[in-house]
């Protein structure tokens, strides 16, 4: 991590004296040491630097070293890393050729519950955010709008830093925004933004599937400051259904049927995701068979076609006989001749041929 302007810190110049120097770290630690700011760590990070800054600058050697040093300046007097090196020529470019961006606020993500029935047509949820909305009464800049705010001293108001233009960065004191705060805005408490919840309504596009993101730009937090609003994201999550089960765009439904039905055929009454419809099913249906619909799956995201519904056909075999039923099935099955069951018997000759 290059080391910050040390003269920036303390808002000093770069001609400062030693008794200006410790003048301004004197006023600076006062303002920010942690007993006076307890539970802050913006203000103890800054009395971090701060004391860093004047260990540095107090020190004739230590400020000769790091005026030749600058931002590959360490106070262990190692030399810098090649990724350290690396990270100051990269900001030196930006600093050069780089349009300064303001600050964006942060992106939020917010998860829908959607069906599978809602996925094959599309919908429109409504959504309850809590999200951070930029404080009207001061515009964001967190002052009183009657006088709240002064011009930083130390930058003159641009909100950057002094020193070579190549390693230039924001101003210490007025992170940037060319200006201080000296009466907070009464209705955000100086934050520049406030807490509040927003309905929002969300498209969302037909054939979906769990994991997608779709996203609502301008949607998210509002920064403290005058940039732009992150983004919100809105993850889909497709519940899970009790009759169908999701193939990519296709759909498989499992059928329990009857021995009987199977066996003599039937009409049958199947569900599709806009409702029911009815197929044939033919007698000698083997168990496992796959019936396809074509175009009654879900729809392609984007696309006007849509994928195939599967039905599979289950053998449910009947459970919880009582002795009469048992006996009635038994006499039955002893009535079939052995072509009844091709299959069957076939397997029963394997076994004689292997005795």
């Amino acid at each position: 991590m290059p080391t910050p302007d040390y003269y920036n810190v303390l808002g000093v110049s770069r001609k400062a004296t030693q008794e200006d120097i410790k003048k301004a770290y004197r006023g600076l630690a006062m303002r920010w040491h942690p007993d006076r700011n307890p539970d802050d760590q913006q203000a103890e990070q800054r009395f971090k630097d701060i004391t860093a800054a004047y260990r540095c600058l107090s020190n004739p050697q230590e400020r000769g070293r790091y005026d030749r040093l600058g931002p590959l300046y360490h106070p262990d007097g190692r030399p810098p890393r090649p990724e350290e090196l690396n990270e100051v020529v990269s900001t030196a470019w930006g600093n050069l050729f780089r349009r300064r961006r303001k600050k964006k606020g942060e992106d939020l993500r917010y998860t829908v519950s959607t069906s599978l029935e809602e996925v094959a047509l599309g919908m429109e949820k409504e959504i309850v955010v809590p999200r951070m909305v930029r404080c009207r009464n001061c515009g964001g800049d967190g002052a009183n709008p009657d006088g709240g705010r002064k011009t930083c001293e130390v930058c003159g108001g641009t909100g950057r830093a002094t020193g070579p233009r190549l390693f230039r960065n924001n101003c210490f004191h007025c992170d940037g925004r060319g200006f201080q705060v000296v009466i907070p805005c009464a209705t955000c408490s100086g934050e520049g933004r406030h807490a509040r919840e927003d309905t929002l309504k969300v498209k969302v596009p037909p054939g979906v599937a769990t994991g997608q993101k779709l996203k609502l730009a301008g949607k998210g937090n509002a920064p403290a400051g005058s940039g732009p609003e992150g983004d919100l994201f809105v993850i889909v999550s497709v519940a899970e259904h009790e009759l169908f089960r999701r193939r990519g765009d296709d759909v498989l439904v499992e059928i329990p049927l009857t021995f009987a039905e199977v066996t003599l055929g039937t009409n049958l009454t199947v569900p599709t995701l806009e409702g029911t419809t009815t197929i044939r099913i033919p007698p000698g249906t083997a168990p496992g068979r796959v019936f396809r619909l074509a175009n009654r799956g879900l729809p392609r995201v984007g696309k006007s076609r849509r994928g195939d519904l599967h039905l599979q056909v289950v053998l449910e075999v009947p459970g919880d006989l009582d002795e009469a039923q048992r006996v009635a099935l038994g006499a039955w099955a002893e009535q079939l001749p052995p072509s009844a069951h091709p299959r069957r018997a076939a397997f029963v000759k394997s076994l004689g041929e292997r005795s």
